[in-house]
């Protein structure tokens, strides 16, 4: 696939390309020389391997480095297991790998549990049956996990959220692709009910797939409600296990029970306090389940009771999840090997004992680990220089940011040994000839060690994946990253490899991982992993304009498949942390390498460095696969992330001398700021004149609203200091908007400044004339002027790549507003006296109010006005709390009508969003906004994103699956190892309130948290 990119964030001007240097034969034979770097350097870097490389029939990918090491861990697993069926790992491998044992007992090993769905007599008692069920299988409706607290990470606590479905979220919610795929669900899901005999007496239902579907379908709609309502996407909420139970009898009490965990966990009590990620998810699952028929629960029980064990089963299930999952879903030809397959269940089902087997096998790497550990140290130093260099983090963030990089801990190669104790718990022995029972034995144990977890302290040596994994992750609420021995080895790390392919390859790696505690989810969280708001406002502002410009970028990348048609584009905001890290890590790693081999360090070894990054990620993957990742991954795929971080860095322009303008180079722009592992890559947007300006601009805004709310008074003295005021501003406003000319994001500013000095010269203008005539002119002509700003507004907001057009329209409307204000001015010196009041357009027929731009005020001075309650609140802006999905095809900056000042004041006092809502004994309910309201809600947002704004709040962090949540049975495993579904990204990354205490029903919520981010690849 071939890369096409529309913008970038940064660039310098350089000399003419050049890729000269010697390389390494493993570096060399994988380029295509024929392709110009600072073009595609993705296709130069990994072209020549392309070029020689196929996907084989039974992957859906193919990658350089990772299958090279994936190959190599496999190799050594398999032959330490092949002839061994006496420990754990062996016996377990044995029994998967034994399929005429697995084949002869079918379907045998699900039938008590399929009769007991079938038999249940009522709701309540089927409820209860799933519960016992999801103790080692799948969840339905409901997820319970015990895991840390926000407020205090030291402890776990219990936490409830809703069930995954069969696809991710994302098919569900874009019809045409679940149109796509919906029939293959459906005969899947009656292929699997049908192998074990599933069937309901007297049932109404003929295809019961049909019923697996319908009940899917109404469940995202379930899923929406977190997005829908005002608070539940950011927030959970404490309830009393017993409070949980009675308002929710179903979905919460019934299942519960039937998990047994009242019994089973020591520390739960009816009293224990457990968190709910959504009231209104729970209160609309209540409301559903009530409405479906008992035959289309069982048979949806069922469905996912037989789907969560299906690939421990027999051949036919297999043969049916790779014609559903893989071939249909992910574009594979052929299934895997059957060795590959129980290789990978090794490490999902007893990740400790596997990695353990894996390090021995490698004789300790003691060695390896040793000069791994220091190559990290020289990154953590690169690191910390970094952000003592940042311009844009005030003393009091970086003082924080340092305490914070400073009580990272760091784990390498493989857990204590102890783990292996706790793993092996409950686990005497295992049968070689039967897997399913094996894997049952497994998942008990697992669910019996997790509910001793519940109100334990949070086991910070626990890892969440196998050390027999070629991967990596940051986990923000204990501030910890692992490094497991499988990232350790070729192509990712030889200490006998030259520095620029160490600190390019892995050490991109450690910086990418590391930067994971400072990204748009890290900076939630303090150097001890709890919830708190540590950025000062200041630097959110700042930090939200750097990842704006990101989400941008990213936004503007494609891959175009063989065929040559446009896959689906990258998600900018979904894939904002991963870019974070991207970047950051690249940066970093490159000054570590710097200063490794500063004394030495030519041209040619930072293109090796370059490539050696780039070709991490050499790979092809199926469109199938490609697609599916846009829709359901928080990473890009390989070649975006290569190309996007490299045009976002200074250091790969000058290696390859780009030349300004080029696509790897995109933007003629010599006033650069340096990039950092924190630092989002960016524009300089303003310096200390303009912020001086800009403040002297605010100043300017605050007194002309004084003179216009004024009572009126002699018209000599308001003539003078509407005179004055008017020149103050003009002369700001000009100086000012040759700044804000420099990037698209400022042009949008501009524009709705523009439109809202329009505004406010009606006001002025209506409040002095003498004639109506005169008054009727500058009507007509303010509205013609008006109507260009909108069709600019709308010209900017369209796409990027229309920059040019907008900034010739920008110019043009300056000069006609300076024109205007003269005119007025003239106006002002003819010595008009009565004001002259008039009456706001209305749209005919209605008696609608819409709400109206705000009239030349900036963001802190609409702040102002709002109530003096809301001010002292935690509560969201509107913007932010309502989070208007709009369509791509609607008008997200639909321009209101004109009107008053004192209309416009009015008529934000319609709706209160700052006020919190008290829950007391009753659901919460969503407010429901007009749609104009909506659509200028939107366009704030829009404009909150480049401008300071007087509160910022806590980034939605959805809450997704850890690899150690994807290897416990159930209480839980949340989402299938990606996002689900969510709404943008709030602009900003932290809340600046320092106060957010968590208390019951009916007082203020507390924040949601995220499970760990993860370097991995498409899986």
């Amino acid at each position: 696939m071939k890369l096409s990119s529309i913008v970038g964030c940064i660039v310098v001007l350089s000399p003419l390309p050049t890729a000269s240097g010697v390389f390494p034969q493993s570096v060399a034979s994988l380029i295509d020389s024929s392709v110009d770097p600072c073009e595609d350097f993705y296709q130069f870097s990994c072209g020549g391997w392309l070029q020689n490389h196929e996907i084989p029939v039974e992957q859906t990918m193919v990658e350089y480095s990772f299958d090279m090491a994936q190959d190599e861990m496999d190799g050594v697993i398999l032959e330490s297991v092949a002839n061994d069926s006496t420990s754990l790992i062996g016996a377990l491998f044995a029994s998967c790998m034994d399929m005429d044992a697995r084949n002869a007992i079918g379907s045998g090993p699900l039938q008590d549990g399929v009769e007991s769905i079938i038999n249940a007599k009522n709701k309540q008692e089927l409820f209860q049956v799933a519960g016992r069920l999801a103790r080692t299988g799948a969840d339905f409706i409901t997820s319970f996990s015990p895991d840390s607290s926000l407020q205090n990470s030291s402890v776990n606590i219990l936490w409830v959220s809703h069930a995954d479905l069969t696809l991710n979220d994302a098919y569900y919610q874009n019809p045409q692709v679940l149109q796509n795929v919906e029939e293959n669900l459906s005969t899947y899901a009656s292929t699997i009910l049908n192998f074990t005999g599933f069937g309901l007496e007297g049932s109404e239902y003929d295809d019961y797939g049909e019923v697996v579907l319908g009940v899917e379908k109404q469940m995202i709609e379930l899923q929406s409600y977190s997005s829908m309502d005002p608070v539940s996407t950011d927030v959970y909420y404490l309830f009393k296990y017993q409070e949980a139970a009675e308002n929710y009898p179903l979905v919460f009490g019934a299942y519960a029970e039937g998990m047994q965990l009242l019994d089973d966990a020591p520390a739960l009590t009816k009293d224990t306090d457990v968190a709910l990620l959504s009231i209104a998810y729970f209160e609309k699952a209540e409301e559903l389940v009530m409405l479906l028929s008992l035959d289309a629960l069982k048979t949806y029980v069922a469905f996912a009771y037989i789907n969560g064990f299906a690939k421990y089963l027999s051949e036919p299930f297999l043969t049916a999840r790779y014609e559903f999952f893989r071939a249909t879903i992910l574009g594979a030809d052929s299934p895997r090997r059957m060795d590959t397959v129980c290789a990978s269940y090794l490490s999902d089902l007893l990740p400790v004992h596997t990695g353990a087997q894996y390090v021995a096998q490698r004789g300790g790497m003691n060695a390896t680990g040793e000069a791994f550990v220091a190559m990290v140290d020289e990154i953590l130093d690169a690191m910390t220089v970094n952000i003592e260099k940042l311009d844009w983090l005030d003393e009091m963030t970086r003082a924080s940011v340092l305490k914070k990089l400073d009580a990272l801990e760091i784990m390498y190669v493989q857990p204590d040994s102890k783990q292996l104790d706790k793993e092996a718990e409950g686990l005497t022995k295992l049968d070689p000839t039967a897997f399913f029972a094996n894997v049952d034995l497994i998942k008990t144990a697992q669910f019996v060690s997790l509910t001793w977890s519940i109100g334990a302290d949070v086991d910070r040596e626990e890892w969440g994946m196998s050390s027999a994994s070629v991967n990596a992750y940051y986990t923000p609420y204990t501030n910890q990253v692992v490094f497991p021995a499988g990232i350790m080895q070729q192509p990712f790390f030889d200490a006998s490899n030259a520095a620029a392919q160490i600190f390019g390859s892995v050490g991109v790696v450690v910086g990418h991982e590391i930067s994971h505690g400072f990204d748009d989810t890290g900076a939630n969280f303090d150097a001890k992993g709890n919830w708190n708001a540590w950025w000062t406002e200041a630097t959110v502002v700042e930090f939200g304009n750097r990842a704006q410009c990101l989400v941008d970028q990213y936004s503007g990348l494609y891959t175009v498949a063989e065929d040559g048609k446009q896959l689906v584009p990258v998600d900018g905001k979904k894939t904002l942390g991963e870019n974070i890290a991207d970047n950051g890590g690249l940066h970093v790693a490159f000054d570590a390498y710097r200063n490794r081999v500063a004394a030495s360090a030519d041209n040619d070894s930072d293109q090796l460095f370059f490539l050696s990054y780039a070709q991490t990620w050499c790979g092809k993957v199926r469109d199938e696969t490609a697609a599916n990742s846009f829709l359901t991954n928080t990473h890009a795929i390989g070649e975006v992330r290569v190309n996007g971080a490299a045009m976002n860095s200074a250091a790969f322009a000058a290696a390859f001398n780009c030349p300004a303008n080029a696509t790897m180079n995109p933007i003629d722009n010599t006033s650069r700021k340096s990039s950092s592992s924190m630092s989002l890559p960016t524009e300089q947007f303003e310096d200390d004149d303009d912020r001086e300006r800009r403040q002297r601009y605010e100043e300017t805004e605050r007194e002309l609203l004084a003179v216009l709310e004024a009572e009126p008074t002699d018209p000599s003295t308001r003539r003078r200091q509407l005179v004055g005021l008017f020149d103050r501003f003009r002369s700001d406003y000009t100086q000012l908007s040759v700044k804000l000319r420099e990037s698209l994001r400022l042009q949008r500013r501009l524009m709705d400044k523009c439109l809202q000095m329009k505004n406010e010269l009606v006001v002025c203008a209506i409040k002095i004339k003498t004639t109506e005539q005169v008054q009727a002119d500058e009507i007509k002509s303010l509205s013609f002027y008006r109507d260009e700003c909108e069709h600019a507004w709308k010209q900017s907001a369209l796409s990027q790549a229309r920059e040019r057009d907008a900034m010739r329209i920008i110019d043009d409307l300056r000069a006609k507003m300076e024109d205007l204000q003269l005119q007025v001015k003239t106006l002002i010196a003819s010595g008009a006296t009565a004001p002259v009041t008039r009456r706001r357009p209305q749209s005919e027929g209605s008696n609608e109010r819409r709400l109206g731009s705000p009239i030349l005020l900036s963001p802190k001075v609409q702040a102002s006005w709002t109530d003096e309650s809301h001010t002292k609140s935690n509560a969201m802006s509107p913007s932010t709390r309502m989070r208007p999905q709009l369509n791509s095809s609607q008008e997200s900056f639909a321009m209101p009508p004109l009107l008053s000042f004192d209309e416009w004041k009015s008529e934000t006092k319609v709706w209160s969003p700052g006020t919190p809502l008290a829950l007391g004994g009753a659901p919460r309910q969503a407010l429901t906004p007009s749609k104009d309201f909506l659509h200028a809600a939107e366009r704030q947002q829009e404009i909150s994103r480049c401008v300071s704004v007087p509160s910022l709040q806590p980034t939605p962090m959805e809450r997704v699956s850890s690899p150690q949540q994807k290897q416990r049975p159930k209480v839980s495993t949340p989402t299938n190892g990606v996002r689900p579904a969510t709404p943008p990204i709030a602009n900003s990354p932290v809340q600046t309130s320092q106060n957010s205490p968590i208390v019951r029903r009916g007082g203020t919520p507390a924040i949601k948290r995220q499970a760990p981010r993860q370097l991995p690849h498409v899986q």
